[in-house]
């Protein structure tokens, strides 16, 4: 036990994630307080935090109204000033407490005053503090920082039963963990620090990365055949030339498939990137090596959407292309899955019924995942585990490089930034809702010109129902109001199989303005919409926006956007400007992680702790890609760690 803290207290600092002494060792300092040198009062600079010393004078203390005073003094020429509260009779504690001193350690701001250098309200001590960089620790009413800095000087006394979990291989020039541990604690000065950091923030993404792939499958992939006959006729008869970042993807592709270790690529690219064509060509290649392709994807209409396109490009190559999801007859789904089986279908597009134990494949070698974000980890396995297969994961929805290592730390990583020729801007404003009606009368007359709209609502899944009503009604009011003369769909989802029903009647042209919640987020592939309406777009992500207005100027007409925010706060503005002023979702992206955090981007922060204690993802992106690479390194030496024992027990929890 340590000092102060019995079993009352034990019970208090919980909410401080320290429940034992290891826990207080590995509860780092937010920040510090500089103590490296005192100046003397005479030379303290304003502006600018410091610690001096000297002996206190003119202390007096008086009232200024009932129950508060001001205490004043002086250590040499700088003035000092501090506010109480005390309403017994003769003179406060704190007076007492400067009274008695002998001499007196501050540490504070001076700002310019009357008579010189002034410091309100500074820290003091009545002994010498420790000289060094002093640790600030996060705190809980009643938890003083001294009581803080006590535990973890008592703790650091057993920090040498502390095991090194590196290994000396990877450790590098990084210091053993012990050294680092005590002086992140208690450094000597701004170098140590950093190197103590840096080694304790390597230690965190080390050890999240390798627990994020330790225990996966490790054992020789398909070697596919290098690009032949029928690789050369699908690129031969694309309408289009690929784009740089299009080319450079085909190519690491290529190298990946005839490699014998297994493909596990991230394919990160814009709406209108062209990420098809990557999967059309891994498809192609799986093909000729006499192997079989699945593309997962999230929705129905996205299912048949990429089956219409693939069969278009793929079947006049002589590859047969299927569909399989839940919304078929049972004997079309058998139909499908007897022919799998069987070998006689080459490509398979579904949605979660190709994971189910009723499908198998005579030879699948190539696995895609679309839009990964709707899926799970163990989704995409229980697609692996049904061949020997390569994974190509594909997301319209960039990341930042930091969150794709920690959320797909176990797979490469290739980003397409360049758009098509002829791909256009969305124009996207921000509107006062004052002007809602002049906005719906837009929507209105671009109808009245043939083209189609929507109009999204959000929906927050903690109170979903009561956010599916207010939306419904909101839908139903303009449905009734400024939208009565054009046809309206609704659509969200909780609904059944009519949500498809209205997909199809709004590809169809049938349905002028569709009424929506984020369900149209993906999926959704109409040429003719050109007009958006968010409502509420305060309420969205900024990756989501931009997936949002992503849907319309798909065609030879150019897209709007409506950005209506009724809570705009500036925090807010600044969010929704980062999308109006730029179209590059990957920038976008990194702003949202600057202004949102990647706890809330990871969908972590509702636990209350934060994703790493140490590293910072913005900030220590070098460190994440070298950890990557150690860790990459250690498991193709020996990926079940047979040979670390101290390395598996740190992450099972037990060291």
């Amino acid at each position: 036990m340590l000092p102060g803290i019995g079993e009352k207290r034990a019970q208090t600092i919980k909410t401080l994630g320290l429940e034992t002494v290891r826990d207080v060792l590995f509860s780092y300092p937010r920040t510090y307080k500089d103590f490296q040198r005192v100046v003397e009062p005479e030379h303290v600079e304003v502006g600018v935090e410091q610690l001096t010393c000297g002996r206190l004078s003119n202390l007096t203390e008086r009232m200024i109204s009932k129950g508060r005073r001001v205490i004043n003094g002086q250590l040499g020429t700088l003035r000092l000033t501090w506010f109480v509260y005390h309403r017994g009779q003769g003179t406060s504690f704190l007076y007492r407490k400067l009274q008695r001193a002998d001499k007196l350690w501050v540490y504070g701001v001076a700002k310019p005053g009357l008579f010189g250098p002034e410091m309100s309200s500074p820290e003091f001590f009545t002994r010498s503090p420790r000289l060094g960089l002093m640790p600030v620790y996060p705190l809980m009413s009643g938890i003083s920082n001294e009581q803080r800095i006590r535990w973890v000087e008592a703790a650091l006394k057993s920090v040498y039963l502390l095991p090194e979990c590196l290994p000396e291989a990877f450790r590098g020039d990084y210091p053993h963990r012990v050294e680092a541990v005590k002086e992140v604690h208690f450094p000597k000065d701004w170098s140590s620090y950093r190197k103590a950091r840096e080694r304790l923030v390597f230690e965190e993404f080390f050890l999240f990365l390798l627990g994020l792939q330790k225990g996966q499958v490790q054992r020789d992939g398909i070697a596919h055949k290098p690009d032949g006959e029928l690789v050369k006729l699908y690129l031969k008869s694309l309408p289009f030339r690929l784009t740089k970042g299009q080319a450079d993807a085909l190519r690491q592709v290529a190298s990946d498939m005839e490699s014998t270790r297994p493909m596990r690529r991230l394919i990160q690219g814009e709406v209108g990137s062209g990420k098809t064509v990557v999967a059309e060509y891994g498809a192609v290649k799986a093909v000729a090596s006499q192997g079989q392709v699945a593309m997962m994807v999230p929705t129905e209409v996205l299912a048949r959407q990429m089956v219409q396109r693939m069969k278009a490009s793929l079947e006049p190559l002589g590859i047969s292309v299927e569909l399989l999801i839940g919304n078929m007859k049972g004997k079309e789904q058998e139909h499908v899955r007897i022919a799998l089986a069987a070998g006689d279908v080459d490509v398979v597009v579904g949605t979660h019924a190709l994971i189910t134990d009723k499908v198998s494949f005579r030879s699948l070698s190539l696995a895609i995942v679309d839009e990964q974000h709707r899926f799970g980890v163990r989704q995409r396995s229980a697609l692996l585990v049904k061949g020997n297969a390569d994974l190509l994961v594909m997301s319209a929805t960039p990341i930042p490089r930091s969150l794709a290592l920690t959320m797909y730390g176990d797979l490469d990583t290739t980003e397409i930034r360049d758009l098509p020729a002829g791909r256009q801007v969305v124009d996207t404003r921000l509107v006062d809702p004052a002007k809602r009606s002049d906005v719906y009368r837009y929507v209105v007359s671009r109808v009245r010109l043939g083209e189609q709209a929507y109009v999204v609502f959000p929906l927050v899944e903690e109170s979903e129902h009561m956010d599916l009503k207010s939306a419904t009604q909101e839908m139903i009011e303009l449905q009734r109001g400024p939208l009565a003369t054009v046809r309206v769909g609704l659509i969200h989802g909780q609904m059944g199989k009519e949500k498809e029903e209205v997909f199809e009647a709004f590809y169809a042209r049938e349905i002028d303005v569709l009424l929506a919640t984020t369900v149209i987020e993906v999926g959704m592939n109409v040429p003719n919409a050109t007009v958006m309406v968010i409502e509420n777009a305060e309420r969205f992500g900024l990756a989501q926006l931009h997936q949002l207005r992503g849907r319309v100027g798909r065609g030879a007409k150019g897209g709007i956007c409506f950005l209506l925010a009724y809570n705009l706060s500036d925090h807010s503005r600044e969010r929704l400007e980062v999308v109006r002023r730029s179209n590059d979702g990957f920038f976008i992206a990194e702003e949202d992680l600057r202004l949102r955090g990647p706890g809330d981007l990871l969908g972590i922060r509702q636990w209350g702790q934060p994703l790493f204690r140490l590293a910072d993802l913005q900030v220590d992106q070098d460190i994440l890609q070298q950890a990557a690479h150690k860790v990459q390194e250690l498991l193709a030496r020996d990926p079940d760690l047979a040979s670390y024992p101290l390395l598996r027990a740190e992450l099972d929890g037990q060291l």
